[in-house]
């Protein structure tokens, strides 16, 4: 009987153990994607655009976007 308690415990510790081994595989592949998407998005570039030589209250789509811009 002892020895039947003992192959139970053995197998609860190993099941546990790869268990925690698959969580932080996981989570190690996680941080990576993670990371590889924050360096895409930093090596976009951002658009800037030119200030319209307009009136000062030209309500027109480039003097809009230029406003909205320096916000």
């Amino acid at each position: 009987m002892k020895a039947f308690i003992d192959r139970i415990f053995n197998k609860r510790k190993q099941d546990d153990k790869q268990i925690k081994e698959s969580i932080t595989t996981e989570t190690k592949a996680t941080e990576a994607m993670v990371e590889a998407i924050i360096k895409e998005v930093k090596q976009e570039q951002v658009i800037t655009y030119p200030k319209p030589n307009h009136f000062p209250d030209c309500n027109c789509n480039k003097c809009m976007r230029w406003k909205k811009q320096n916000a």
